[in-house]
């Protein structure tokens, strides 16, 4: 359902961003994911989880704001060839 609706918003979800940004060469990936408070993080850590399942690596991770407001600031970078 969330796929949906973001479908609707023209966000493309994680990893759909990533693999997009993976394909054109980009070093950096740089994503705002907003964490649901009821999840505890999880959902936060499974974007980190197919992100870095398409090969790029988690470069540092970073929270902001609390409650429905509360997001995580993922930056990924491709591995040195």
């Amino acid at each position: 359902m969330l796929k949906k609706i973001l479908g609707k918003l023209a966000v493309p979800p994680i990893d759909v961003a990533a693999g997009e940004a993976w394909t054109r060469g980009d070093t950096v990936f740089i994503r705002k994911q907003f964490a649901a408070p009821e999840k505890l993080d999880t959902d936060v850590a499974r974007a980190i989880q197919v992100v870095t399942a398409i090969g790029w690596h988690s470069a540092s991770v970073t929270f902001e704001g609390e409650g429905l407001q509360r997001a995580a600031n993922l930056v990924f970078t491709r591995p040195a060839a």
